[in-house]
């Protein structure tokens, strides 16, 4: 990922494609050197973590990406998500635990058909551990999903 400077104006995101389309008359090599980039003002844009993935409670939103030292590193904008975004992202995972959940139930389906070799404790645990999976929509947050396990 790369950015253009020009005088106090940051183009981001920018790509070598923005480049050769500004300039059609130029003919690039394929592989174009940074040295080359930077004569036209583009630089490489050091990719970073947000750190905030995998936190459903807030916003993040990448902004243009600050000059430190002598690299320009990716930067984001935290901020807490509003209380609509937030259920709507927790229904959204719980339709992925629900798709996970369904799947995980069908994998041992066998288990509990007239014909299996499966019967005694064994069927229990295996009733049991169908049980524990119909209920994983009853916990509470779908982020901190404690999943039960599988019998052996």
């Amino acid at each position: 990922m790369y950015l253009k400077v020009s005088g106090s104006n940051i183009t981001y995101p920018y790509s070598v494609q923005d480049l050769k389309l500004e300039n059609k008359n130029i003919s690039f090599p394929t592989s174009i050197p940074d040295s080359l980039l930077e004569t036209f003002g583009i630089y490489k844009v050091e990719l970073r973590d947000s750190g905030y993935d995998d936190d459903y409670t807030k916003d993040v939103v990448e902004i243009t990406p600050i000059l430190s030292g002598s690299v320009y590193v990716q930067t984001y904008q935290i901020s807490d998500a509003d209380e609509t975004t937030i259920n709507i992202r927790k229904e959204q995972k719980w339709e992925e635990i629900r798709e996970q959940r369904n799947q995980l139930l069908s994998e041992c389906d066998w288990t509990q058909f007239q014909d299996s070799p499966v019967t005694g404790s064994k069927l229990t645990e295996w009733q049991t551990y169908r049980q524990e999976l119909r209920n994983i929509t009853t916990q509470e947050n779908p982020y901190n999903i404690i999943w039960p396990t599988k019998p052996s």
